[in-house]
């Protein structure tokens, strides 16, 4: 069981499974989500997901791909996971990695995602999957 939560303690969550995969995401949107370089991603089955509290809901329209629903904490603005009915995403909770409360080492990227809009400085990572787009099935 992986535990994981939001920076200031409100909303707590638990994955009662392994995850299914793990992929970074090079696109503006994850950027900005994160306020870092790209996003780290790791996709569980949406029912072994429990949290307590109640996350706010932002719907993701980005013109990149599927449409998400991001929760976040409305107290420190955490964002905590994304879900998509879209192909291919549906009955799957994307957990932003930064969130886990230890662990992270245990879940190591299988693939890489929008990788044009990669930072030039970052390289492309030594045997992991790389993708223009969503492409990367879960």
């Amino acid at each position: 069981m992986t535990k994981g939560g939001c920076l200031c303690g409100k909303i707590v969550y638990e994955i009662l499974d392994e995850p299914v995969k793990t992929v970074l995401c090079h696109c503006i949107n994850c950027k900005r989500m994160t306020g870092s370089s790209y996003s780290t991603n790791i996709s569980v089955r949406s029912s072994s997901l429990r949290f307590v509290g109640s996350p706010r809901k932002f719907l993701l329209k980005s013109g990149q791909g599927p449409v998400f629903t991001v929760s976040f904490c409305d107290t420190c603005s955490s964002t905590l996971w994304k879900e998509s009915e879209s192909e291919g995403y549906k009955g799957y909770t994307i957990v932003q990695a930064g969130t886990l409360a230890q662990g992270l080492d245990r879940y190591p990227p299988e693939g890489e995602i929008f990788v044009r809009e990669r930072v030039m400085w970052m390289g492309q990572m030594e045997n992991v999957e790389q993708f223009e787009g969503t492409d990367v099935r879960l």
